[in-house]
C-alpha cells in the first residue's frame, strides 16, 4: 500500500495530473482519493471550480462528453469524475481516448474502473501520458497503521505507537470500520488533539457494539428486524445517513457485478475470498432484484439526507423496508 500513500503525497503537495484512472475495488480507499483530489484541486486557483460527477450506471454518455468541452457559467476550472468507466458505450470511448490525447489544463478528469476487469480501453487509458494511474485494491493488514495514521495526522490529530497498533489490530476488517473508529475517537478526544492507547480502548474496546459491516451483513440476509436493530444501534453512536448509504452502495455495486467479476474466481487471500462468498449469498437472495431502481433509490435517499429537514431514521427505516420487502 505504500504506492496509494506515496500518490496521496504527492497530490497532498499539489503535484496533480491532468487525468487520473483508479483503479480497484475498496470504496472507501477510492472516496478518500477523490476527495483528496478535489480538495487540492479547488484550492489551488482562487477561481471558481465546478464539480460534476456521473455514474456509468446511469447511462450518461452524451451529458459527460459534452462536459468536457462546456464550462459552467461562472466556473473557469472544472473537476470531472466518471465513476464506472467500463459502461461507456463504444462511440463515448473513442471521444474519451481523444480528449485524454489533450486533455484541458483547466479540468481535472477522474475516472474509476471497479474490479480487475482488463480490456483494450483500459490497456488504452493506461497508455495516455497525461493519465496518472492509482491503484485502490483493498489494503493489507500492515497497510492499516499507516493509512490510519495519514487519516488523523490530516485532521489535526496525533497518536502514539500503541494506541496506533490496538487501532489498528481492533479494525483492519475494513477500511470502513477503520474510518468510523476514528471519527467517533475524534470526537471523545475533541479539542486534546492527542489519542492515548486508553482513548482506544474507551471507545473501540469494551462492550460488543456494532459496525457497520453488521449492518450491511443484516441487509444482505434480508433480515428486516436485525438490520432495524443494528441501524438504529448505529444511529445512537452518531452515524448518519450518508455513511449509511455510502456503505450500502459499496456493497450492492459488487453484488450486482458478482457474476461478471467474482463469480468463479477464487481467491487465495482468505478475507477477499469470504468477501467473495458474501457477494455470492447476497446476490442468491438479490439477484431478481431491479439493480438500476435500487442505486437509484440509495442516491435519492442520499440527496434527499442533504437537502431535507429529515432526520437520519426517519430515512434509513423506510429505506430498509424498501431494500428487504
Amino acid at each position: 500500500m505504500a504506492f496509494i500513500l506515496d500518490d496521496l503525497k504527492k497530490i497532498d503537495k499539489g503535484q496533480l495530473s491532468s487525468v487520473y484512472l483508479l483503479y480497484g475495488d475498496d470504496f472507501y480507499l477510492e472516496e478518500e482519493v477523490i476527495n483528496t483530489l478535489v480538495e487540492v484541486f479547488s484550492r489551488s486557483e482562487k477561481s471558481q471550480t465546478e464539480k460534476i460527477i456521473f455514474y456509468g450506471d446511469e447511462n450518461p454518455n452524451e451529458a459527460f462528453i459534452q462536459s468536457l468541452s462546456n464550462l459552467g457559467m461562472f466556473a473557469t476550472r472544472r473537476i470531472i469524475i466518471y465513476k464506472n468507466i467500463s459502461k461507456l458505450t463504444a462511440g463515448a470511448r473513442k471521444q474519451l481516448l481523444r480528449y485524454i490525447k489533450r486533455p484541458e489544463a483547466t479540468t481535472l478528469l477522474i475516472l474509476s474502473a471497479a474490479g480487475n476487469k482488463k480490456s483494450s480501453f483500459f490497456d488504452s487509458i493506461k497508455k495516455q501520458p497525461a493519465v496518472k494511474i492509482v491503484s485502490i485494491w483493498s489494503p493489507k493488514l500492515v497497510d492499516f497503521p499507516a493509512i490510519i495514521q495519514r487519516r488523523l495526522t490530516k485532521e489535526g490529530y496525533q497518536i502514539d505507537s500503541e494506541a496506533l497498533g490496538m487501532l489498528a489490530l481492533s479494525t483492519n476488517d475494513s477500511l470502513g470500520h477503520a474510518f468510523s473508529e476514528i471519527e467517533k475517537i475524534m470526537v471523545f478526544v475533541g479539542d486534546k488533539k492527542q489519542i492515548t492507547p486508553e482513548d482506544v480502548r474507551t471507545v473501540v474496546g469494551g462492550e460488543k457494539k456494532y459496525q457497520m459491516s453488521d449492518f450491511v451483513k443484516a441487509v444482505a440476509e434480508k433480515d428486516l428486524y436485525r438490520s432495524i436493530q443494528i441501524c438504529m444501534a448505529l444511529i445512537e453512536t452518531g452515524s448518519k445517513t450518508p455513511y449509511f448509504i455510502s456503505a450500502l452502495y459499496s456493497f450492492f455495486v459488487n453484488v450486482w457485478a458478482f457474476p461478471q467479476i467474482h463469480q468463479g474466481v477464487k481467491n487465495a487471500y482468505y478475507p477477499l475470498e469470504q468477501r467473495r462468498q458474501e457477494y455470492q449469498k447476497a446476490y442468491d437472495k438479490y439477484g431478481s432484484h431491479d439493480f438500476r431502481q435500487l442505486f437509484k433509490l440509495l442516491l435519492e435517499v442520499d440527496a434527499q439526507a442533504k437537502s431535507v429537514s429529515l432526520n437520519t431514521k426517519e430515512l434509513m427505516i423506510p429505506l430498509i423496508y424498501h431494500l428487504i420487502k
